[in-house]
């Protein structure tokens, strides 16, 4: 193999491997974006809209600060997941009302709020 077609292979695969970093990365925002969407229209109520829970409902239902870091780091992406779409403690199922798809991409959304 000559050198030239050596190299165009080297630079074709780095190329290749680029794209599909930047389609993955653009594939996770798109998924933080969707899940912003779904969030707002069905987790404001009772989590409000920066996810610390301080709502009118939070009086009755109690919901968790999901900014704090403790709550985030204690709890993993599939038992949100599972939370969810099953429901846990005073929070409905949602399995019914969402696709699978939607419930992960709130739950994406959920893991870039902060304090």
């Amino acid at each position: 193999m000559s050198l030239a077609v050596a190299c165009l292979l080297g630079a074709t695969a780095a190329v290749s491997g680029y794209s599909a970093a930047a389609q993955k990365k653009g594939g996770a925002q798109s998924q933080v974006a969707r899940g912003r969407e779904v969030y707002t229209s069905s987790c404001v109520r009772c989590h409000g809209a920066d996810g610390a829970g301080h709502t009118r409902l939070a009086e009755i239902v109690e919901p968790p600060d999901m900014t704090d870091p403790a709550w985030q780091r204690q709890r993993s992406t599939a038992r949100m997941i599972a939370s969810v779409s099953n429901g846990r403690g005073q929070m409905p199922a949602f399995k019914k009302k969402l696709s699978r798809q939607d419930i992960a991409a709130a739950v994406a959304y959920v893991r870039t709020l902060k304090r």
